[in-house]
């Protein structure tokens, strides 16, 4: 891999001759926004807010009703998970349709979805066929993790677009021999943004592949110039427009805001068996296309790549160096790793290129027929899948069952792409392979934004009804108060304020002014003990409440219907004494 970085000094960056026209005027840019728009903008809001949606969302709300966009809160109080950039986007969003409902949460992840799949097509076009970024934008947009949380409010999405955004412009930047002013102060603001969506992961693997590429190279004007200087300021002007304020009334947190999820993350407990099953945890996340990787076993592939191809070296030390961020700590989850899904893309597009290029053999030309024809066994089997589930063959599915009025649409579709993706094995130019490429695409697309989609919405445990039912039955201006904070996704649900007040632990810790309170209920909980606030470090308070009560509804608040709530919210009210002079006329004694 050295030697293949070294060669690229053979071909020096200025000699890649620019495109012949821009890139947004060719028809793969306006077929990738097509896909774009109907993968992740079709049916935003067809499933109920789910996963760490109504965090964040909480907090965006609050910004609006408060004023301050410098701290984030939870019910009034400071919530120092991460940094606000995430919320920002929800709350201006939320500000131009005058709340922070659906649209407003998982509109910046769509957006940012469809800008990383334009910004990898264009990266891409700068040293490859446009066939080749093609390939590498579409497969990016329909990974099958990409296609899960590229339509969610959660932070990947956006997170992605700005660290994965970084490393692409900057080596974009690079490779046309641009300023080295310009390069590395786009690169480090990208960085910094991704800083202020989600913490130090961006910033880590901006300079980890950065510097070890140059190093790698040796090219020390580029790495040890005044140029990479005002990139390192522009990061820290840009982090520090909110950092400084927060820090100036907050600094106690910044702490947890930094390294409170990494600390939780980096554990030795279970690494072992991490080691194992991550990689594979990552080729699911990867999929359907992941296992066009394994072409690069072949050493024909390999050569042509490394041949044809030098830049390929920065997507290798890339990957190289980010990757045991995650492979050794036993915490990390297969989404952790998403911000370099688009680099994988590329490799895998080159793969495709190589595999489905004029004259090449038909071993190579067989990794790309054996996908195809992978994809269309997927698509039939999956058909005959959904239509047994649906007739109710399979109660253990029943989640999955699909409305008849779907099934025949889908199914029409899905065999028209099956169809031509077995069309398109017969050899590698006859029809063109962006047909066959574009088929795969459009068949994960319709798994994921239909039968997925239906399924998802069948499973969802949606709040509103239960929420609904249960204002009737608190007074018209009783206020509901939290005891401790409450599960974020009910808080979220319950669109009205909800104060928040420690757990009580004697009965005069109770505010005289609190009749109608809630709190979280876990399965773990006992009489003696319960999990306490809804936060990271899940501090434990009595299991019982010091005071007389009555329940008066509760609540399963978890994203997915369960037999057995893992999070449920209890509703009670607070039993006083009630004296003679305050009893009604009818139940008082009579006077003698």
């Amino acid at each position: 891999m050295i030697r293949l970085i070294m060669n690229d000094n053979t071909r020096h960056p200025s000699a890649i001759a620019a495109p012949r026209t821009c890139w947004w005027w060719d028809w793969e840019a306006a077929a990738l926004g097509v896909l774009v728009l109907a993968v992740y903008f079709s049916r935003l809001t067809a499933v109920p807010i789910c996963g760490e949606e109504s965090r964040w969302a909480a907090a965006a709300r609050e910004m609006i009703a408060t004023g301050d966009w410098i701290v984030p809160r939870q019910q009034g109080a400071l919530f120092a998970e991460r940094p606000p950039l995430g919320s920002w986007a929800m709350a201006l969003v939320g500000l131009a349709r005058g709340q922070v409902d659906l649209v407003a949460i998982r509109l910046p992840s769509a957006l940012a979805t469809l800008g990383l799949v334009w910004l990898i097509y264009a990266y891409a076009r700068t040293w490859t066929s446009r066939f080749a970024a093609l390939a590498a934008a579409a497969a990016y947009a329909t990974c099958g993790q990409v296609m899960l949380l590229g339509r969610l409010g959660e932070s990947e999405a956006v997170f992605t677009l700005l660290t994965a955004g970084s490393l692409l412009v900057w080596h974009a930047g690079y490779l046309r021999a641009r300023s080295m002013t310009l390069v590395w102060t786009a690169g480090y603001t990208l960085a910094a943004l991704g800083t202020l969506t989600k913490g130090l992961q961006a910033p880590v693997y901006f300079v980890a592949a950065c510097v070890v590429f140059l190093a790698v190279r040796r090219d020390w004007r580029w790495l040890f110039s005044a140029a990479h200087l005002v990139g390192m300021g522009a990061y820290c002007a840009i982090v520090g427009v909110w950092l400084v304020p927060f820090a100036l009334g907050n600094r106690h947190a910044l702490d947890d805001v930094w390294m409170g999820l990494i600390q939780d993350r980096f554990t030795v407990a279970g690494l072992p068996r991490h080691l194992l099953s991550y990689p594979v945890e990552t080729m699911i996340c990867l999929l359907p296309w992941s296992p066009l990787l394994f072409g690069l076993a072949y050493r024909s592939v390999r050569q042509s790549l490394w041949a044809n191809r030098p830049q390929v070296g920065f997507l290798l030390v890339a990957l190289a160096v980010t990757y045991p961020t995650v492979w050794l700590a036993a915490g990390a989850r297969g989404r952790y790793y998403m911000p370099l899904y688009p680099l994988v893309a590329v490799l895998v597009a080159l793969v495709i290129e190589h595999c489905t290029a004029e004259g090449v053999s038909r071993r190579d030309f067989a990794v790309w027929r054996r996908f195809l024809r992978g994809m269309a066994a997927t698509a039939v089997a999956g058909g005959v899948l959904l239509v047994a589930i649906s007739a109710g063959v399979f109660d253990l599915f029943a989640d999955a069952r699909q409305p008849t009025w779907f099934l025949l649409p889908w199914g029409m579709a899905a065999g028209a792409t099956t169809w031509i993706m077995l069309w398109c094995t017969k050899n590698a130019l006859a029809p063109w392979p962006q047909i066959g490429l574009l088929s795969a695409a459009a068949f994960a697309g319709l798994a994921s934004g239909g039968a997925v989609i239906n399924a998802r919405i069948q499973g969802a445990n949606d709040l509103h009804p239960a929420i609904a039912e249960l204002k009737q039955q608190l007074p018209e201006a009783g206020e509901l108060v939290s005891l401790g904070r409450v599960y974020h996704r009910f808080a979220y649900s319950y669109q009205r304020p909800i104060r928040q007040v420690p757990w009580p632990l004697e009965a005069e810790d109770l505010p005289e002014d609190v009749t109608y309170f809630c709190f979280d209920r876990r399965p773990g909980d006992t009489p003696q003990e319960r999990a306490g606030n809804d936060d990271r470090l899940g501090a434990h308070t009595p299991g019982t409440l010091p005071f007389a009560w009555e329940k008066v509804a509760e609540i399963p608040c978890d994203p997915v219907k369960r037999a057995t709530a893992h999070r449920s919210v209890i509703i009670g009210r607070v039993r006083r004494a009630v004296s003679v002079a305050e009893q009604p006329d009818a139940t008082r004694p009579a006077r003698r």
